[in-house]
């Protein structure tokens, strides 16, 4: 509390009768809640005594002296790279923990941020997400700016003839190169679950890249385009993304000698290959790896 608001306040004749937390939410402009966390932690006295009591009336002509925590100033929303651009285009590399679009919650996303970045270059454009990642998901995301790029570029998602390359890094020591082809379909909690039949079909194929002290670096090549499908195939695999509570991932690992907090799933866009819808030219967009994955450089550096 040393770096706190420090106020003295004299109590005139018409606050007699009132209520401490109002007077001095009243005189300091601070919320209440501010106010009730100085009483709790005894940063309150009238006349020289500790006072904790929001309800207390006062008399009139006390002297309070009350400091305020200073509130911490709000986390920086993480900033997306910009990897391309052109009248058409323009792809993102999007850290983890931004949302690609608005959610019900709020707060800073991909979708909003490339619209203001556009505002600021004067464009009138209005950008179409072509697919989504996850929020915890890093990697390459691409926008179309026109309708026109946005239509070619749907349907080339639609016939799987863009290509994605994702890299996992996951428990346990997975064979050189493995397919999970089976069906999904929305389960609890915001789970997906894997089934037999009933749900849409999806498919991927792995290839692992490194291995060391029982983890791995997998390259992931999803066929299809199902929520969660490459977390989903890897935990039913045996071989869950480090970091993904959801799906039985570990959220610390035991790295250089010390453990490893794992706060989100490791999980890399890292690839994004198609077809330029205006000239034809094959466009390959690689998203650099994210500061998270530096701790397993000895794994991440098979990925050359």
């Amino acid at each position: 509390m040393a770096g706190g608001r420090r106020e003295i306040l004299e109590v005139d004749g018409p606050a007699a009768g009132e209520r401490l937390d109002r007077f001095l939410a009243r005189l300091l402009g601070a919320p209440r809640k501010a106010i009730k966390k100085a009483l709790d932690g005894g940063q309150v006295f009238v006349d020289g005594r500790t006072v904790r009591r929001a309800g207390e009336l006062l008399n009139g002509g006390e002297t309070i002296r009350i400091t305020l925590e200073e509130a911490s100033p709000p986390a920086p929303s993480p900033q997306p790279e910009l990897l391309y651009q052109d009248e058409e285009l323009l792809a993102l590399a999007k850290p983890p923990r931004l949302p690609s679009h608005p959610t019900v919650a709020g707060g800073a996303n991909a979708l909003d941020w490339v619209r203001a970045f556009l505002g600021r270059q004067g464009r009138a454009a209005a950008p179409i997400l072509l697919h989504r990642l996850d929020a915890d998901t890093s990697g390459v995301l691409l926008l179309a700016l026109t309708t026109e790029a946005n239509r070619a570029l749907a349907a080339a998602f639609a016939d799987r003839e863009v290509e994605k390359v994702y890299l996992a890094l996951v428990a346990g020591t997975p064979p050189d190169d493995f397919a999970v082809s089976n069906f999904l379909r929305p389960g609890r909690r915001g789970r997906i679950e894997a089934v037999r039949a009933g749900g849409q079909p999806a498919e991927t194929l792995f290839r692992t890249l490194a291995r060391q002290d029982g983890l791995a670096l997998v390259e992931a090549r999803p066929q299809t385009g199902r929520t969660h499908q490459i977390r989903v195939h890897l935990a039913g695999a045996g071989y869950p993304i480090l970091g993904d509570r959801h799906y039985g991932g570990a959220t610390a690992v035991s790295i250089a000698g010390g453990v490893l907090p794992v706060p989100r799933h490791l999980l890399h866009a890292w690839k994004l290959g198609f077809r330029h819808p205006a000239s034809g030219e094959r466009v390959v967009l690689e998203a650099p790896l994210p500061p998270d994955f530096e701790p397993f450089r000895s794994l991440t550096q098979a990925r050359h």
